[in-house]
């Protein structure tokens, strides 16, 4: 058997959690010692462990678990379904591509016939012959499909709705962070629901003055009228935590660029209106901040600057209202003296 055909390793993805890392690793290990040993049933039971500790741990990263006397091939299907049209910066939307990928799936779910004739897990009256073919077919079988696998679950990972709104809520955002991580999140694709929560979690965070999640997440949205790129969901929801914090409290960033923002991003949506109107009902029942009482007649002005963005009639009335019922709430605390 020539140990070249495991030369080459695999690559962690970044965001892996460790011991989900340490299955897939424990298997490749595994691997590796039974080449070295020419321990030829093992090496075909290992190759068939690695792919489907990998597919498993695909499936755990995407929130959907693989009961434990799943079958190995369905197991192996779900997980490339999951991943296989994963977006991300340095992967192929190409068609050819993902053809490319499936017959390295189908080859992959071929390992489990090879471990049933030749490999460990069954115990045999004799021994089969295991020629070099059948040990160099396992091998690279196993690793084409698992290092495409390992190469797309990082963005699987980082594009987790879930996760990345807990982390917009509490985590540090680098310049291009955002950005790569809604790509991976297929914001396209999304339920509307979730495109809806993510926005809320970038604006909220962006009206905490984070530069970089204004920049990434906000204005590319604002400034862009492709509606397939950032959907109706996402705007909405952007829209909506620009003005409105975690606690359900009105808060705007400073300076207030929050009115304009919004506005501008609503701009593609047919449905101005209802947005709006259940913007204004949200927004007339919340308390406010101790921070937005120091900027809310700088924020009626904005939002009176903003709404020439409406081209809507009745969205720039529902606009102005919500400056007027501010301004007329804001005159009652100084009144009041509050």
């Amino acid at each position: 058997m020539n140990t070249h055909v495991l030369q080459a390793e695999i690559l962690k993805p970044k965001a892996l959690d460790p011991t989900a890392w340490a299955a897939i690793r424990d298997c490749f290990d595994r691997l590796q010692g039974a080449i070295r040993a020419n321990d030829r049933p093992l090496v075909i039971g290992s190759a068939k462990d690695l792919v489907e500790a990998t597919a498993r741990v695909v499936l755990d990263s995407r929130g959907q678990p693989a009961g434990s006397n799943e079958e190995y091939d369905k197991v192996l299907n779900l997980a490339h379904r999951a991943i296989e049209y994963q977006p991300g910066p340095g992967l192929s939307p190409d068609a050819a591509v993902r053809q490319a990928a499936n017959s390295a799936k189908k080859l992959a779910a071929q390992l489990r016939e090879l471990r049933n004739s030749y490999g460990t897990g069954h115990g045999r009256s004799t021994l089969p012959p295991i020629e070099d073919e059948v040990i160099e077919t396992c091998v690279d079988g196993a690793l084409l499909w698992t290092r495409w696998a390992l190469r797309r679950l990082q963005f699987l990972i980082i594009g987790s709705v879930q996760q990345l709104v807990t982390d917009l809520h509490s985590s540090t955002f680098s310049t291009g962070d955002l950005a790569t991580r809604l790509q991976a999140a297929d914001l396209p694709r999304l339920p509307f629901e979730d495109q809806r929560r993510l926005g809320v979690a970038v604006g909220q965070r962006s009206a905490r003055n984070t530069f970089t999640v204004r920049e990434d997440g906000v204005e590319a949205c604002a400034t862009s009228q492709d509606d397939a790129a950032w959907p109706a969901g996402y705007r909405e929801g952007v829209a909506e935590g620009l003005f409105l914090d975690v606690a359900g409290q009105i808060r705007v960033d400073m300076p207030p660029l929050s009115p304009r923002l919004a506005a501008q991003t609503l701009v593609p949506r047919p449905r101005q209106v209802e947005v709006l109107r259940d913007l204004g009902a949200k927004l007339q029942s919340a308390a406010w901040t101790t921070e937005f009482r120091a900027l809310w007649r700088q924020v009626v002005t904005e939002m009176h600057a903003a709404d020439a963005f409406f081209q809507q009639e009745d969205a720039k009335e529902e606009w102005l209202n919500i400056a007027e019922r501010i301004k007329a709430t804001g005159e009652r605390y100084e009144t009041a003296g509050v």
